[in-house]
């Protein structure tokens, strides 16, 4: 019986992970296409929508947004409108979880993470995080290093205020790292030779 519950145990690690990326995929493309249909059923002559159309529509508006936030006029207008939005009861909560988070994935690489860092604690214990602010000062304490722990197969995390003596730069990418820390190690192949 044991044996044939690892085997099954070895489907779900194997099957598990594939259904879920291409569930979230249909999904998203799904709530696109559904979203996009009937706009683009008005704006275009009766019988050319095509399926697809919508998906495509919403790669597309993505993309200009992309060309937009980077324009100097609307740059500022959508960081007011961002910060509104940002100060609003009850919205700001996800829109700012999931503002920063975006930006943390692919934001701007001067305001992401700064490096890959191992802090020693007391009796030797090592957590390995993620630099955000490597010159921070709280109130008397300055020149302080904010350390970014995430919690393993979670959206939590922790940051840490050191001392920079406390801290050992790894050559390792974040990305890298990231992958480790989330996946609590968990992986075949090491930091190291995942470069």
């Amino acid at each position: 019986m044991r044996f044939v519950l690892n085997i099954f145990l070895k489907g779900l690690v194997f099957t598990l992970p594939l259904v879920i990326t291409f569930g979230l995929i249909y999904w998203l493309f799904f709530k696109a296409e559904s979203l996009l249909k009937v706009p683009l059923q008005w704006v275009l002559p009766e019988g050319a929508y095509l399926p697809g159309m919508g998906v495509a529509s919403a790669v597309v508006l993505v993309f200009l947004a992309g060309i937009l936030a980077q324009a100097y006029v609307t740059k500022h207008v959508l960081r007011w409108f961002g910060e509104l939005v940002g100060h609003t009861p009850l919205i700001k909560t996800v829109y700012n979880t999931v503002r920063d988070f975006m930006e943390l994935v692919a934001g701007d690489k001067d305001r992401s993470m700064q490096g890959v860092v191992v802090v020693t604690l007391d009796n030797d214990l090592r957590l390995m995080g993620f630099v955000t602010n490597d010159n921070l000062t709280i109130a008397q304490h300055q020149g302080l290093v904010a350390v970014y722990l995430p919690m393993s197969y979670q959206v939590g995390g922790y940051t840490l205020l050191v001392p920079p003596e406390r801290c050992e730069y790894l050559d390792i990418p974040v990305k890298t790292a990231m992958q480790q820390v989330l996946t609590a190690h968990i992986s075949k192949y090491s930091a190291a030779y995942a470069k």
